[in-house]
Order: C-alpha cells, then structure tokens, then sequence
C-alpha cells in the first residue's frame, strides 16, 4: 500500500475524465478527497490512490455479478 497522494489532474488521468468533472465529484461527495487547505480560487485537494482503487473495485460491474 501507497500513501501518495495524488492531484486532480492525475486522477483526471487515471479515470480519463476532465479535471473539472473530478471536482464535481467532490463537490458531490461521490470521490473520497483530503482538503489540504482553502484556496482562493478553488481548495487544494489531494486524492489517496489506494481510495480510488477500492471506489473503482466497489463500482465494479464484475464486483456486482
């Protein structure tokens, strides 16, 4: 296990969507998120990958059959 985190852009990447639609998922509650800090334009957040994996295995198609 990894305790790197990870920015809104890899993760952007790794889910091949755009970064805002990563936002709206944390704005949604729907992408598990660490809040570093507020910022003024948008807050600093950072994503465990070992988070995004279990929320990509748990909404798993296979993982429901």
């Amino acid at each position: 296990m990894t305790n790197r985190l990870l920015a809104a852009q890899e993760v952007a990447r790794l889910l091949h969507v755009r970064p805002s639609t990563v936002y709206a998922l944390c704005r949604r509650r729907e992408l598990p998120h660490v809040r570093l800090s507020q910022g003024r334009r948008r807050a600093l957040i950072r994503f465990r990958l070992e988070d995004l994996e279990r929320l990509i295995r748990e909404r798993s198609i296979a993982a429901e059959e």
